[in-house]
């Protein structure tokens, strides 16, 4: 009795404790002094902010929902507005997605990340996105930069937990964080992130080759049948050629080169990155389409495309609208 009596007060004090830290970290974390530019945590949504770079002033409403919906008289003031609303609403989840797409994670969270790093490096993402850069032209280098201004004029006056809260716990796990300007090819760097999670069956063609080794080709395809030929498919022609070529004999004789060890090695690589950009799992890949203007009551042909992306928290996608028109 004794015992159970000194549990149930024990658990009191741990709820009124967890009460009040809650309470206090939603008044700290929210709270900033009036007129001041840099609330802890939380954007500013009503009165006005001054922002070097813009050429002239951006409306920025928000709508019930939260959603921000950006009105500016350029493409440059556009885009910097919409880099600065995003580092408002979600620099932490930016900043660890521009170390995952660098291989620079055990910057933020320590040596035991230095594994999954050099396998990002290897990978080659930051490499690729700088070699897009190098190629791209000069709208799009212009409109990724003028992203990238936005973003740096949110960090200019914002740090640390100002930023987001996250801030304060990376903080005890890793004191000499800094937080470096944005650029432009940390932009680019998420596309490989996204394009990853859309491998699509890699893990299945590793499983396939592994059980090649003791099963055999026709067992294995029995165990992973082919795309039946009658079914349809989006594109059934490309050029002169099959959209579906079969490649599965000369994929079968350069699986039979690689060990199991190997094999193995490319799995555990593989899974370093399913606690950073979560599991593979059924049901991911997007499909799309097009509609011609023969069969639309506008004249004009529809594109659809539905992206199968997995979930993630915060989630991947950011609405927002961008109008782009003169003031008059």
């Amino acid at each position: 009795m004794k015992m159970r009596g000194f549990l149930s007060k024990a658990l009191i004090v741990v709820l009124v404790i967890a009460i009040l830290l809650g309470a206090g970290g939603a008044f700290y974390f929210r709270s900033y002094l009036p007129g001041t530019v840099a609330p802890q945590s939380f954007p500013i949504i009503d009165g006005e902010v001054a922002a070097d770079g813009l050429d002239s002033a951006v409306d920025i409403y928000r709508d019930r929902m939260g959603v921000a919906h950006v009105y500016a008289s350029s493409l440059h003031d556009l885009f910097f507005a919409q880099g600065y609303v995003h580092a408002q609403d979600r620099f932490w989840q930016m900043d660890a997605w521009r170390h995952i797409g660098s291989g620079r994670l055990s910057e933020m969270f320590g040596s035991g990340q230095l594994e999954t790093d050099a396998f990002l490096r290897t990978l080659g993402w930051r490499k690729t996105a700088e070699q897009e850069w190098d190629h791209m032209g000069p709208d799009s280098r212009a409109i990724l930069q003028a992203y990238a201004d936005g973003v740096n004029a949110y960090l200019k006056d914002h740090d640390g937990t100002a930023l987001s809260l996250e801030y304060a716990i990376l903080k005890l796990l890793t004191p000499g964080y800094e937080i470096e300007p944005w650029e432009p090819v940390n932009s680019l760097t998420w596309g490989k992130a996204m394009a990853w999670d859309l491998r699509g069956n890699l893990g299945e063609e590793i499983e396939r080759t592994i059980l090649l080794k003791s099963l055999g080709a026709e067992h294995v395809d029995e165990l992973f049948p082919a795309y039946p030929a009658d079914h349809p498919l989006i594109v059934n022609q490309i050029g002169e050629g099959n959209s579906m070529p079969d490649h599965r004999g000369a994929s079968l004789g350069a699986a039979m080169q690689l060990t199991a060890t190997d094999l193995e090695q490319v799995q555990q690589n593989l899974a370093l990155l399913d606690p950073v950009l979560g599991a593979l799992g059924d049901g991911l890949g997007s499909n799309s389409w097009v509609i011609g203007g023969e069969h639309t009551t506008t004249g004009k042909p529809l594109l659809a495309n539905d992206p199968h992306l997995a979930i993630q928290l915060p989630s991947i996608w950011y609405q927002m609208t961008l109008h782009c028109q003169p003031r008059s």
